[in-house]
């Protein structure tokens, strides 16, 4: 009797750890790292293509965190609008991509440089009011 008691205890404490987190911060050195498009006018478009083929089924079209697929993530995708996704500098952003987190797949394998940091700058078009 006291054996699934445990049981249960345990697992209602990793749901709520999981859930509870940290903050996702990138490392000190992404906020230094050169943007190699920061002068290119069409990177938020090339980005846009990126993100309507990936990146929408967990943090929807708007970028709100609200895609299909967010409802059976653990922890909600990010709200690329909101003020703490759009404070972080295009480098901790493309780190983020590149490296990922827990459901946050890493897209180093999956998309070009270019592509990553062309989804940095699409991101900021996200931005809310």
């Amino acid at each position: 009797m006291k054996r699934p008691l445990l049981i249960l205890l345990l697992a209602l404490l990793m749901v709520s750890m999981d859930r509870i987190g940290e903050p996702w911060a990138a490392p000190p050195e992404a906020d230094r790292m050169k943007d190699p498009m920061v002068d290119d006018p069409k990177a938020a478009m090339r980005g846009g293509k990126v993100f309507r083929s990936l990146c929408w089924t967990c943090h929807g079209m708007e970028g709100h965190g609200d895609g299909p697929n967010a409802t059976v993530l653990k922890v909600r995708p990010a709200d690329l609008g909101s003020a703490s996704v759009q404070r972080q500098s295009n480098g901790a952003l493309y780190w983020k991509i590149t490296h990922g987190r827990g459901e946050m797949a890493s897209y180093e394998q999956v998309l070009s440089r270019e592509d990553r940091w062309a989804l940095a700058h699409y991101i900021r078009t996200l931005a809310q009011p």
